[in-house]
């Protein structure tokens, strides 16, 4: 082997020896430090005649040193509070004012019960009646009145008054069944604004969320394009096999997969400290109490139910009576003699000799039981949903303080490791102390993950409540205050 030839191999050796051991034991680390060293003293020219391959692996050396402390940095500087992994519910859960749109809708539905009771008030039952005629002449031989009783023309004019047509008449229960019904329609629109504020609610859980994990994949992306690089280099030089470049190429793939999934651009998250997190008390007896008495749609039933039960009041045998009491006054023209008149009093009526009214209470009594039958099966299905949540949301607690402490002891294997690389004597494998904070990262990803989903979890039961916050069920614990065993 020719002189330069011997130098320039002894030049490449030298150059990724230091690549190369990141991903050996230590007895093999020192092995090559003493061969490099030995060579490098016994050639002291090649030195000199860095080549350039020799140079991307100081580069990239290089570089993990310094990603390595910035991540330190990130990781085990102080923590900021005001970014904790999910939004607290005692801030975003509340449900506010309502829309100027809603009022408006709301002050409409009162000013048409209210015109509908005015109606129902302005009943008098009075009916004025009035009738005029001429009579034809009597040389037709058709009138056979003496002269005396004849008349030409007779003026006539009637008062009747008709009590069961009146508001006299079972007045509090069609004033009561106009008020029943808008709270059925408010209820109604009740029902549809909650929906959407739910969606909107989740909607800020989900972009807080992806921002958090937005700023964490870009964190973890950047180390794997680092190791990708690495692995590169050294199956370029044939010094590792394609499974382990493989294998980091694929995780790289899922990991961008996942922030191609996330919507908008974020930054790369400036604290990688443990982030803070809650866990979340539910009083479910006094949340499920609440809710069999107010939740909109065994509210809805009961109102309808209500309503039914009005109208079975209303109806009676009398509402088909048609009697009236009359003051009448008549006036009559006469030929032969003096005008005349004469005021008269009496009661018309009418009577219906069938009774359906019977049959009316007994349908609206019918439709009423059919009600109450909803009203048990609708209740069952509503709590055995919020059970269903209840139970996602407790995966989600114990799922979070599982990676919670997860990530607090990986923080102390981190620490206890960054103490060991700096009191080292030579060179150590950066490859796998890269992992090790890619194993840190991928535990914010979950813990992050848990804490959204939990946080969806107590939206939707806000789904059951139509006057109530969740918040009044809702206590929230800190993690690192929690104490509970969790079986992992």
């Amino acid at each position: 082997m020719t002189a330069p030839l011997l130098v320039d191999r002894v030049s490449y050796t030298a150059s990724f020896m230091y690549l190369i051991i990141m991903n050996r034991p230590n007895h093999i680390i020192a092995l090559f430090q003493v061969v490099g060293i030995a060579m490098i003293l016994s050639l002291p020219a090649v030195t000199c005649r860095l080549s350039a391959q020799n140079q991307r692996g100081m580069e990239i050396l290089a570089n993990f040193d310094s990603r390595f402390e910035h991540l330190d940095s990130l990781i085990f500087g102080s923590r900021d509070n005001n970014h904790p992994a999910s939004l607290s519910v005692t801030d975003s859960m509340s449900r506010g004012h309502s829309s100027e749109s809603r009022e408006n809708l709301n002050r409409a539905i009162d000013r048409r019960t209210e015109a509908e009771i005015g109606e129902i008030k302005s009943l008098t039952g009075l009916r004025f009646t009035g009738q005029t005629y001429y009579r034809l002449d009597g040389e037709l031989g058709m009138d056979d009145d003496d002269p005396v009783s004849v008349y030409k023309g007779k003026l006539q004019a009637e008062l009747r008054w008709y009590p069961f047509q009146s508001a006299l008449f079972k007045r509090e229960g069609r004033i009561e069944e106009q008020k029943i019904r808008g709270k059925i329609d408010k209820l109604a629109y009740d029902k549809e604004d909650l929906g959407m504020l739910v969606e909107r609610q989740k909607e800020r859980f989900r972009q807080y969320s992806d921002s958090l994990m937005g700023g964490v994949l870009l964190q973890r992306i950047r180390n794997l394009n680092m190791l990708s690089a690495a692995y590169m280099y050294l199956l370029e030089n044939e010094n590792i096999p394609s499974d382990d470049l493989l294998q980091i190429l694929n995780e790289k793939a899922e990991a961008e997969r996942m922030l191609a999934s996330i919507p908008g651009r974020h930054l790369p998250a400036l604290d990688l400290s443990r982030p803070a997190g809650y866990f979340v008390q539910i009083d479910t007896a006094a949340y499920m109490d609440h809710v069999r008495k107010t939740q909109y749609d065994i509210s809805t039933l009961q109102l309808q139910m209500q309503l039914l039960e009005q109208q079975e009041k209303n109806t009676s045998y009398w509402t088909e009576v048609n009697a009236a009491p009359f003051v009448r006054y008549s006036y009559y023209t006469r030929l032969h003699a003096p005008n005349s008149s004469n005021v008269d009093a009496g009661l018309v009526f009418t009577i219906p000799l069938s009774f359906e009214f019977w049959k009316k209470k007994d349908s609206l009594r019918a439709r009423r039981n059919i009600l109450a039958a909803e009203e048990s099966h609708i209740a069952t299905r509503i709590m055995e949903a919020i059970n269903a949540i209840l139970l996602d949301i407790e995966r989600y607690n114990n799922a979070s303080i599982g990676e919670y402490r997860r990530m607090e002891e990986l923080k102390k294997y981190l620490t206890m490791r960054a103490n060991a690389y700096d009191n080292r004597v030579g060179e150590y494998n950066r490859l796998a102390r890269m992992k090790e904070y890619n194993s840190y990262l991928s535990c914010c990803e979950k813990f992050i993950e848990f804490q959204y989903r939990k946080d969806c979890c107590i939206a939707d039961l806000q789904k059951f409540l139509t006057d109530e916050s969740v918040l009044r069920f809702c206590r929230e614990i800190p993690l690192q205050s929690v104490t509970v065993n969790i079986n992992q």
